[in-house]
């Protein structure tokens, strides 16, 4: 794990922190996107590091970790991260796994989606406190992807 401090800043509605130069070259090696683990102030984290140019990265501050912390733009925390080599696949509810596997052109675009927005779009799916709503978001979400066109149909 690389360790360093830094000092949260606000761009638009997001809070990132500059990743030091060093721990920049070690972890990102150039890429665009750096998927990391890690921990602010003791505090898990899973996030990906974006290039801010010149070879230098910045890391979001993830909202509840702000509010867990009670902290915001101005403070500065420990952070201590290590790339992340593990899968970011999400754990699919099984409800949506067998409407994928009942709807091949929806499974072909759902499995098209950048890993985030598959995350993304399975926490709208299981962020609810009842089965039945779940069912019926999926329903929906496999709906709006079978309508979808594809690049192929023009």
């Amino acid at each position: 794990m690389k360790v360093f401090s830094a000092k949260i800043y606000k761009v638009g509605l997001i809070r990132f922190v500059d990743v030091p130069m060093d721990i920049s070259r070690t972890i990102g090696n150039g890429a665009a996107h750096v998927p990391v683990r890690g921990e602010v102030e003791g505090i898990a984290l899973q996030s990906t590091l974006v290039a801010r140019g010149r070879g230098g990265y910045r890391l979001a501050i993830h909202g509840e970790i702000r509010k867990k912390l009670k902290v915001d733009t101005g403070a500065v925390v420990e952070i201590a991260i290590e790339r992340d080599e593990g899968s970011r696949e999400p754990m699919l509810p099984a409800a949506l796994v067998v409407a994928l596997r009942n709807s091949p052109k929806a499974q072909k675009l759902f499995r098209g989606m950048t890993i985030a927005l598959r995350r993304q779009l399975v926490r709208y799916l299981t962020s609810v406190k009842q089965q039945e709503t779940l069912e019926r978001r999926v329903a929906k979400v496999v709906r709006l992807l079978e309508r979808k066109k594809t690049k192929s149909q023009g």
